[in-house]
């Protein structure tokens, strides 16, 4: 994670540091545990026919696990995608953004080889 914004506050460097997403297919996996805004591994669906590009996350750990988070996401360049996702039951986010109050999770992301 290159940067991250959860509910209008900047994700610490340390735990941004040691945040790493791994995606297999529809699976993921947060190296992080769920520290950056969502939980540590589940599942997601996309629809790039949307404007924004959509995104749909079934958490599989944590509190909101079993519920799904609403999202949008953007390829910035062939190493780089952000997304920006609302609290469980909230509306999908329209653009790209984290403000006080609006539970919002701004991610961006930086393809690391392994």
């Amino acid at each position: 994670m290159t940067s991250g914004v959860i509910d209008g506050k900047e994700v610490t460097d340390e735990v941004r540091r040691q945040t790493v997403l791994i995606t297999d297919h529809d699976k993921f996996t947060v190296s992080d545990r769920g520290t950056a805004g969502t939980s540590g591994e589940g599942t997601f669906t996309i629809d790039p026919t949307k404007s924004p590009k959509t995104a749909d996350s079934v958490q599989g750990t944590g509190p909101d696990k079993g519920k799904t988070l609403l999202g949008i996401y953007e390829i910035i360049d062939d190493n780089h995608k952000r997304a920006c996702w609302a609290p469980v039951g909230k509306p999908r986010p329209t653009s790209f953004s984290s403000e006080p109050g609006s539970g919002h999770i701004l991610q961006v992301w930086e393809r690391v080889d392994q």
